[in-house]
C-alpha cells in the first residue's frame, strides 16, 4: 500500500489535537474516504481502501469498555489523540490488505 498522503497531512496538521469519541470516528471515515478518493490509487489500492472503509470499526481506536470508558464518553471528553486516530487507520488498512 502507498503512503497515505492525507493521513500524513492529517498528523502533521493535527498533531497536538484531541478529538471526542464522535469527532474521531468522523476524522478516521473522512480520511479514508479521502484516501479512496485519490486519483493515484491503483484498482487494487481502491479495493483495499474500499475494503476498510467497510471494515472501519471504533475497536480500532478504543477497545476499552469500562463504566468509566461509558462516564468520559457520555459527557463528550476530548481524549482521543491525532495518533490514536492515525494507528487505527493503518491497522485498518492492514487488515483490509
Amino acid at each position: 500500500m502507498r503512503t497515505l498522503n492525507s493521513v500524513s497531512e492529517f498528523q502533521t496538521e493535527a498533531a497536538n489535537a484531541v478529538f471526542t469519541k464522535q469527532q474521531a470516528i468522523s476524522a478516521t471515515l473522512q480520511l479514508l474516504t479521502k484516501e479512496w478518493n485519490d486519483p493515484g490509487n491503483t484498482p487494487e489500492e481502491k479495493s483495499v481502501l474500499e475494503n476498510a472503509i467497510q471494515r472501519a470499526e471504533f475497536r480500532y481506536i478504543d477497545a476499552t469498555k469500562s463504566e468509566t470508558d461509558r462516564m468520559l464518553d457520555a459527557i463528550g471528553v476530548a481524549r482521543f489523540t491525532t495518533q490514536d486516530i492515525v494507528n487505527a487507520i493503518q491497522a485498518i488498512v492492514f487488515d483490509a490488505e
